[in-house]
Parts: C-alpha cells; sequence; structure tokens
C-alpha cells in the first residue's frame, strides 16, 4: 500500500522524489510549450474593443492627363505615421510606445469609378495597390516625410498589417457639405502580424459612425470587415510637388488575444490544479479535462466569423 507520500501516476508507484521530478518534467515541457507557441506581439493593443489607430501623413495623386480630375485608373499613393494608439470606447491610452518604435504606412489605390462632378469617387485595389503598415525600430525608426526616399523609409520596418488585393475591399470619397472630403474604407486584411486575432466585425456599428455609403448607383450599408479607416485632407502638402496633400485619419480593428495567450491562461489554471492537489490520480485528471474543455469551447469562440 502506497504511503501518504505515494501516489499514484500513469498507473504505476512513485516515491515523493520521483514525483518531485515528475513536477520539474512537467514545468519544463510546458515552459518549451509556451515559449515556442506564444510571442508577445511586437506592439500592444487594447482589447475587447475597437483599436484606434490615428495617424498623419502625405498623398501624392499622379494625374497622368494633367486635366486636375481624378479619372478611372488614375492613381494616390503615399506614405503616413501613426501619431496615436487608443481604445476607442475606453479611452485607454497605448501610444507610450510610440516613444521607441514607429508605426508607418505606405499605400497605393487606384480610381475605379466617380460621380460626373467628381464630389463622389471609388477606389479598387488592383493589381500593384496595397495599404502596408511597419513597425520601425532602431535603425528603421526613420520617418521622415520631407525625406527624397520617404516611401523607402515607410517601408523598411517589419511588415506589422498588410491590405492587398484579393480580399473585400470598399472604398469612397464624398464631398461633406462644408466642402471637405471624407474618405472611408472596409477592408479585410491579407498579412496579419500583429500577434492578435482581427475578427470581421461591423466596425462602424460598434463606433456608432455613419456606413451608408453608394458603389455606383446602389446603396450600401455597413460590411463586417476586420478593418476600416477614414481619411481627411489637411490642405496642400508642404512637400510639393513630392506630395500633393497633406491627410490625416484613423484606422480601426478589433484586436483578440490569439489562442497562445489563452492557452498560457488555461495552461497556468491546469497546472495550478495540478500542483495544489498532489493527492491523487482524479484531482490531475480533472485539472487536464478543464483544460481540455475550456479549450474546445474558447476554439469555437475564435474560429467562428460574422456574416458580412
Amino acid at each position: 500500500m502506497a504511503s501518504n507520500r505515494e501516489v499514484i501516476f500513469g498507473g504505476g508507484m512513485k516515491s515523493g522524489r520521483n514525483h518531485s521530478f515528475a513536477k520539474c518534467a512537467l514545468a519544463l515541457v510546458l515552459g518549451s510549450m509556451l515559449s515556442v507557441c506564444l510571442a508577445a506581439p511586437i506592439i500592444t493593443l487594447p482589447v475587447g474593443e475597437v483599436t484606434r489607430l490615428s495617424y498623419t501623413g502625405q498623398e501624392r495623386f499622379n494625374d497622368t492627363n494633367d486635366n486636375n480630375r481624378p479619372d478611372v485608373g488614375e492613381v494616390f499613393e503615399g506614405v503616413a505615421s501613426v501619431t496615436g494608439i487608443l481604445g476607442a470606447t475606453s479611452g485607454a491610452d497605448f501610444s507610450s510606445q510610440l516613444a521607441n518604435k514607429e508605426i508607418t504606412a505606405h499605400f497605393h489605390f487606384t480610381v475605379t469609378g466617380h460621380s460626373s462632378d467628381f464630389s463622389h469617387l471609388e477606389f479598387g485595389l488592383l493589381p500593384g495597390d496595397f495599404f502596408n503598415l511597419y513597425v520601425g525600430q532602431g535603425a528603421s525608426k526613420n520617418f521622415d516625410p520631407s525625406a527624397s526616399d520617404a516611401d523607402a523609409r515607410a517601408s523598411d520596418g517589419q511588415l506589422w498589417l498588410g491590405i492587398q488585393p484579393g480580399p473585400f475591399f470598399e472604398s469612397v470619397n464624398d464631398r461633406q457639405p462644408d466642402g471637405s472630403t471624407l474618405n472611408r474604407a472596409w477592408a479585410d486584411i491579407t498579412a496579419n502580424n500583429t500577434g492578435y486575432l482581427l475578427p470581421q466585425e461591423f466596425l462602424r456599428a460598434l463606433l456608432g459612425s455613419d456606413p451608408q455609403h453608394f458603389i455606383g448607383t446602389q446603396s450600401h450599408g455597413d460590411h463586417a470587415v476586420q478593418a476600416i479607416f477614414d481619411n481627411r485632407v489637411a490642405g496642400f502638402s508642404p512637400y510639393f510637388p513630392r506630395f500633393t496633400f497633406s491627410i490625416f485619419g484613423e484606422l480601426d480593428i478589433f484586436a483578440v488575444p490569439e489562442p497562445a495567450t489563452w492557452l498560457l491562461i488555461l495552461v497556468g489554471m491546469a497546472t495550478g490544479i495540478f500542483f495544489a492537489k498532489p493527492g491523487g490520480r482524479l484531482q490531475r485528471k480533472n485539472g487536464f479535462a478543464a483544460l481540455d474543455s475550456s479549450w474546445n469551447r474558447l476554439t469555437v469562440l475564435q474560429v467562428g466569423t460574422t456574416p458580412r
């Protein structure tokens, strides 16, 4: 019969010393597993609410026929730098990270339609178009819109988020009653290196902003997508002719921790159960059964998507 210092583990009789060894071995295995599957995001984002990335930038209108009109097939391209990272609902400010890192953008959009008076424009992501965000650190934290190589400086960091041709993309630019213009876009993401899941959400509905817009003569409402952005013109660029306009705006996403983050929490809970109750096989089994059950429920939540 086993003494109080002996436990049944895996069907065999083990001494208290061997049980301690088993604890250490388990801790090493769990630590190795977590170090492989869990990497801290390069930029920490608010979770459980919309993340708002505010930016300023410079935009170039490639007027290929020199008629001062944005005709179909002509391109708007440019660079931008994120100036703030906020929780859109809570106001939680994560912008301090931008002291030693930068998030920059390099973009290229093609005009795909317009109204007869050009008060309404539509943009697409055609082959060669993109909207990419990069994180710069050290030598690559070098963004300078006045530099002759501003495009290269905006894109020499680590690719963080990419919106490229293929998935859903819809963008309109409309003249406002005060004479200004507002560019609104809905997009799914092709490259996500943020360290977070970015589910499809009705982001404008969550933010309480007006989603109504037209594509051609068809009225569209909100779309369930991974990202939206609103862009405005601040005036003519001080770096003309390299750039035409100064711009500002917001990019919104909804960040959810990746499963590896939840795994760390769940494994920690199960390990606590295992180590706290060494008196029997049942407790350990139940601890890991709880982990398995929680993980299955989590997986269902994480992979679920919202229909567009």
